[in-house]
């Protein structure tokens, strides 16, 4: 049998060449590179949230003050709103309370339109009722957390908790003061609602008396717990201060006439038991609307032909003069609808702005008004119901200012409001 050799046995394969990357390598690289691709846009949405849930904080608190923070981060939009209107209402007509609150809306919102309207002045906001041109409102300023809870839930592996345990204030936030609520009136009812020429009270230990108008129109009152609730009342008692401005219950007081050349309207300084001292008032062409009294002064609302009001003041048994009212940015508080008193030398204003009522007051014959502050705001007590909501009439009954809404019959109840400070701060009963 021939024998095999060496030549005649069979070659061996060659063996295949290493690959450059093994295929595990090419798999973890995808692998790798997926989870990059997946984490990558999470790890910037956390960046992110964390910057915009301190950018929510401070716009919280340098919008409505301390308590901010926590309402948007617990989504109480509507205290938040109602906070953010209390703070417009109580600002000056030029001033822009939030402004400085425009760079963290304009954050928060991407848009240059936030940051506009944060930065207008609070009488262009229809709210405030300054304007009746006004052409924003509260809705231009409203900023939705929802892109923050967007950016939240993108964030997650790295944000698992939501964003609300982010909502904290940074180092430098600015915090306003926080806004107080207007008070709440109480319900009154039995005072006259058409306005008089004259209002004169008397306060007598078994209660408070009221002649209300003049001449067969006088009208008699009495309220036997403090003004809050009045009745008819026969006009033989209150015949010492009926048919003038009384300033005691001994007749002294003012009342309104016309000059004895008939060319315009004149004030009596009236003193039992002596002539009257008289002193021109305003043209015969000026409506008186309302008047106001202390021992002092009489301070006298007039309408003239152009429609506009003006006030005047008459010391007692001295001339008179006008009285330059309050100015707001380029107007005049007389432009609004205004009722007066007048109360230990302090005259009061109150103006009806849309339906926010506001008082203002002068210790010095009105060469200085205090800024206006709110009395009363109809969108605070929703749920309040008497017969007439808005309060805009002023009594002074000895050293107590009220302020009442303007009822059409006996039976009607209305907002009633006092004050024991001259108008400074107002209180429900």
């Amino acid at each position: 049998m021939p024998v095999a050799t060496a030549a005649s046995a069979p070659a061996q394969a060659a063996p295949y060449p290493k690959p450059l990357i093994r295929l595990r390598v090419v798999a973890l690289l995808a692998f790798l590179a997926g989870a990059a691709l997946w984490l990558k846009p999470r790890a910037v949405a956390a960046w992110q949230v964390h910057g915009m849930a301190s950018a929510l904080a401070d716009y919280g608190a340098c919008m409505v003050g301390p308590t901010g923070p926590s309402l948007l981060r617990n989504g109480a939009m509507a205290e938040f709103e109602s906070l953010a209107r209390r703070r417009l209402l109580a600002a000056s007509p030029g001033d822009a309370p939030f402004a400085r609150c425009g760079a963290l809306a304009a954050k928060l919102s991407e848009g240059a339109d936030a940051e506009s309207a944060h930065g207008a002045p609070a009488d262009q906001f229809r709210e405030y009722g300054a304007r009746a041109s006004a052409s924003l409102s509260l809705d231009a300023l409203r900023i939705d957390p929802e892109p923050v809870k967007e950016r939240a839930r993108l964030a997650w592996p790295f944000v698992r908790d939501g964003y609300t345990k982010l909502v904290h204030l940074s180092l430098g936030a600015k915090e306003a003061i926080h806004p107080v609520a207007p008070p709440k009136p109480a319900v009154g009812r039995g005072l006259p609602g058409a306005r008089a020429l004259y209002s004169s009270a008397l306060v007598r230990p078994e209660g408070l008396l009221l002649a209300h108008g003049r001449g067969a129109r006088v009208g008699a009152y009495k309220s036997s717990d403090g003004g809050v609730t009045w009745r008819a009342w026969p006009t033989s008692g209150v015949d010492t201060v009926a048919d003038r401005c009384a300033v005691d219950a001994d007749g002294r007081g003012f009342a309104l006439g016309t000059t004895l050349d008939g060319s315009s309207i004149s004030v009596q300084s009236l003193v039992p038991g002596r002539d009257p001292v008289v002193a021109a008032l305003a043209p015969l062409s000026h409506t008186p609307l309302a008047t106001a009294c202390d021992a002092s002064a009489l301070v006298v609302l007039t309408r003239g032909r152009d429609k506009r009001q003006e006030l005047w003041l008459c010391e007692f048994e001295h001339a008179c003069a006008k009285l330059e009212g309050p100015q707001l940015a380029g107007l005049s508080a007389l432009d609004f609808p205004a009722d007066i008193a007048r109360v230990s030398g302090t005259t009061v204003l109150a103006l009806t702005m849309g339906q926010v009522v506001r008082v203002a007051s002068s210790r010095d014959n009105g060469k200085s008004w205090t800024p206006l502050t709110v009395a009363y705001d109809d969108s605070e007590y929703l749920d309040f119901r008497p017969g007439v909501r808005l309060p805009t009439r002023l009594l002074a009954v000895g050293k107590r200012l009220f302020l009442f809404g303007s009822a059409s019959k006996a039976s009607q109840t209305y907002s009633l409001l006092y004050s024991d400070d001259q108008g400074a701060s107002f209180r429900g009963l």
